[in-house]
């Protein structure tokens, strides 16, 4: 029924767009707080039905003002409230599935350098007598065959989100909660080995990380999405790096390309030297006895710049 008086028509748009401002947008907003990653995909499946609604009630309204009122169309404050709360429902939900990834791979064990007391320097040098016992290093050649439980965890996560809570969101914004949490997750488990804690780095923490890293690339193929799988280019890279026999390759520009490409100037480096300072630290310490140290480490998390806004396009995402 058309309202007639202007006055009347413009306090009931007014009086609906603040309630659904304050009362139904800002509650919704406030209950994001939650640690559910359940619960705030729901909200943000509701704030998507609101933000619709609020256009088709934009219509109607301009559907019930009277000939005689200003024309123009309607645009409720409402409307652009709740499609920024999406945004922001978006981004909590980046945090949850992000701060779950932090705890998973914070207990990431690597063993970069084991010193066992030796017993003398020809002992502590024979390559071929390095491996797994109380009174040696240990090697590549004593790797586990299965992935690092860690690695097995993060991966069954990743899939049972996506296959249940996850569910009932749209396929572009599943997407890029998948390219957010894999790219997180590749920067995290590069930073391990960057760490500074770790001064050296045996062949054996790097074969294991070798295995993991395949693990998880393996697991990201099944997605059938080869965007999905661009996150982890620099992240095997790096890892190939490491296992390179020469280092050469990183610093002949045309081997860089091709095998290196995507690995960063600065890290490819610094774990080069890590690598290479085993030999070095085994040389030095040969002549003395050597005690027992297992190298733990503290997970920094990096700045991450913002990458959201550049990928939504490729998902199809509208700003």
């Amino acid at each position: 029924m058309p309202i007639h008086k202007s006055d009347e028509y413009d306090k009931v748009v007014n009086s609906l767009d603040e309630l659904l401002c304050e009362k139904v947008c800002q509650s919704l907003v406030n209950r994001l707080s939650t640690q559910y990653l359940g619960q705030i995909v729901q909200i943000l499946i509701n704030l998507e039905h609101f933000e619709i609604a609020c256009q088709e009630l934009e219509q109607l309204l301009v559907a019930a003002r009277s000939n005689a009122s200003a024309g123009g169309a309607i645009v409720l404050k409402a409307t652009e409230d709740f499609r920024n709360s999406k945004k922001t429902a978006e981004k909590r939900i980046f945090e949850l599935v992000n701060s779950k990834i932090d705890d998973l791979i914070g207990t990431a064990e690597y063993d970069w350098l084991v010193i066992i007391n030796a017993t003398s320097r020809e002992e502590l040098l024979r390559p071929d007598e390095v491996h797994i016992s109380d009174t040696h290093l240990r090697t590549a050649s004593g790797l586990e065959t299965e992935p690092s439980s860690y690695m097995q965890t993060l991966t069954r996560y990743l899939s049972n989100i996506m296959n249940t809570v996850l569910l009932g969101l749209p396929t572009e914004i599943k997407e890029l909660i998948y390219f957010d949490a894999l790219s997180h997750a590749a920067t995290m488990i590069l930073s391990l080995p960057l760490s500074s804690d770790v001064k050296c780095i045996n062949p054996n923490g790097v074969a294991a990380l070798s295995q993991d890293v395949q693990y998880l690339t393996e697991f990201v193929e099944t997605l059938n999405n080869p965007i999905l799988r661009e996150n982890l280019d620099e992240l095997r890279q790096t890892v190939s790096l490491m296992q390179a026999e020469s280092s050469d390759e990183f610093y002949d520009v045309a081997t860089r390309n091709k095998k290196y490409g995507r690995v960063d100037a600065m890290n490819g480096p610094m774990l080069l030297e890590k690598s290479d300072s085993l030999p070095r630290l085994l040389s030095s310490e040969a002549e003395k006895p050597l005690t027992v140290h297992r190298l733990t480490h503290t997970v920094h998390i990096p700045a991450k710049t913002d990458k959201l806004t550049a990928l939504s396009s490729r998902f199809g995402m509208k700003s």
